[in-house]
């Protein structure tokens, strides 16, 4: 999800969007038929309707451009002086386009038109105010989902992390009986591996995921010792995306204990990274010990990963599992739009 712009700074974002402008566009050609369908003194009503049409979205269509341009400049402000800016922007256009309209209608013998423009400022002054309301509205809307999807996420990141820990320990507490000096070790590796695990920014380079993965099977090998054994498949340039952060370790953590610790001869798991065009595939794929849908621990880590991932991308990620030639296959696939 957070992959469109920032909709929670400002109103200016939440303006100058496919939203922003359908909204407008819907607004003006409802102005322009309480306009074209209201009694006047010329033409008829289609006429009218044709002629107010075209005003009315040129001011819509030079504001939004203008406000596009302006939006670089515009960000570090908000409040009084973004509204301001929006209103003067609408108004001067409204202005210099009613302006235009009565020079072009105006003879040698006639004066311009001042109560037309008047008019046309005054209705564009109303309608902006109205359409700054709704966009308002619309962003405190967003800004409320962004609040709650970061109290889930910190409540899924919450959920995973004590699991993922209490293996660790498990790890730890047989080895202090079978190795002191291994123990020690797999204690300083865990400390280096909670650093990353406790990373203060929820989305983390895929560099930095594989890292931590890498760390936590360094763990696991004083376990398991000749047991497991594990192969990677990278490319010469891991793609710099970010992920959110425990993606790819809590699959390589099932793996490990649903692929290698239910075979008494150990077990193999191979690690797969392919970079697309549009996105980036990560497979881990294990030696079946024992019926993996029967641990429900393995399911609460992937549901997990899905309501993480499906927060963060929206349906362009997705988790695959399939079970094939006596293997469990894990895959993620992650857009290439969230990039450093």
């Amino acid at each position: 999800m957070f992959k469109s712009p920032d909709l929670t700074n400002g109103l200016l974002p939440a303006i100058v969007t496919e939203r922003g402008v359908l909204a407008m566009l819907v607004a003006s050609q409802t102005l322009a038929l309480l306009l074209a369908f209201s009694p006047m003194s010329y033409e008829s009503i289609w006429v009218r309707l044709g002629i107010i049409s075209l005003f009315v979205h040129c001011v819509s269509a030079i504001g939004f451009t203008v406000l596009s341009l302006l939006q670089h400049y515009l960000n570090r402000y908000s409040g009084i002086f973004e509204y301001s800016v929006i209103v003067i922007v609408f108004q001067v256009i409204t202005f210099l386009l009613s302006l235009g309209v009565a020079v072009f209608e105006v003879t040698s013998a006639e004066f311009l038109d001042w109560p037309f423009i008047a008019k046309n400022s005054a209705i564009c002054l109303f309608v902006t105010f109205l359409f700054l309301h709704f966009m308002a509205i619309f962003r405190d809307k967003i800004t409320t989902y962004a609040t709650l999807s970061r109290l889930e996420l910190d409540a899924l990141h919450a959920r995973i992390r004590p699991h993922f820990f209490y293996n660790s320990l498990n790890t730890i507490a047989e080895l202090t009986q079978q190795d002191s000096d291994s123990a020690e070790q797999a204690v300083l590796t865990l400390a280096n591996l909670s650093q990353w695990a406790m990373h203060p920014n929820k989305l983390v380079p895929l560099t930095e995921e594989l890292a931590l993965s890498k760390k936590y099977i360094e763990l696991e090998r004083w376990r398991f010792r000749n047991k497991m054994s594990v192969h990677w498949s990278l490319p010469s340039t891991i793609p710099d995306i970010l992920v959110p952060v425990l993606t790819v370790q809590p699959l390589v953590e099932n793996a490990i204990n649903y692929g290698v610790e239910g075979l008494i001869a150990g077990g193999e798991i191979s690690i797969s990274v392919e970079a697309f065009d549009h996105a980036v595939k990560i497979t881990i794929s294990n030696t079946i010990g024992t019926d993996v849908s029967k641990h429900k621990g393995q399911g609460m880590a992937q549901r997990n990963i899905k309501e993480r991932l499906d927060l963060h991308y929206g349906p362009e990620a997705k988790l695959e599992i399939k079970q094939a030639n006596k293997r469990y296959f894990a895959s993620l696939t992650l857009p290439l739009q969230v990039k450093l």
